[in-house]
C-alpha cells in the first residue's frame, strides 16, 4: 500500500470518526447507530497503520491482492448493514401502518359519540 494511500485512508477514517461523534454531541444520531460506523472507521484506520497485517491476511485466504479482499470485504459489511436497516424501516413501517389504523379507529369513536 503506498504512503499516500495509508495516510489519506487513516486522515479518512479519522475524520468520519470525529464526524460520527460530533452527531452523537448533537443529539443527531443514536449511539447504537453510530456504534457501527465507529468500528468500521476504526477498522479503515488499523488497515492504514498496520498494512501488512491484511497482506497476511490476504495471502493466508488466497486472495492476489489485498486490496481485493479489503475491497470485498467492506462491500460485504455494508451489504449486510443496509440488509438490517432494510429490517428496521420495514418495522418502523409496519409500527406507522398500526399507529395509522389506531389513530382512524379512535378518530371514528369520537365521532360516533359526538353524534350522539
Amino acid at each position: 500500500m503506498s504512503g499516500l494511500l495509508r495516510i489519506l485512508l487513516i486522515v479518512s477514517a479519522v475524520l468520519m470518526l470525529l464526524f460520527m461523534l460530533r452527531k452523537i454531541r448533537q443529539s443527531k444520531l443514536k449511539i447504537e447507530y453510530t456504534v457501527f460506523w465507529i468500528l468500521f472507521a476504526s477498522i479503515l484506520t488499523i488497515m492504514g497503520i498496520f498494512p501488512k497485517v491484511f497482506y497476511k491476511i490476504s495471502d493466508f485466504i488466497g486472495f492476489q491482492s489485498p486490496i481485493s479482499m479489503v475491497f470485498l470485504v467492506v462491500i460485504f459489511v455494508l451489504i449486510i448493514r443496509m440488509f438490517f436497516m432494510t429490517i428496521q424501516i420495514s418495522q418502523l413501517e409496519n409500527k406507522i401502518d398500526n399507529l395509522v389504523q389506531q389513530i382512524a379507529i379512535d378518530r371514528k369513536t369520537d365521532q360516533d359519540r359526538d353524534e350522539e
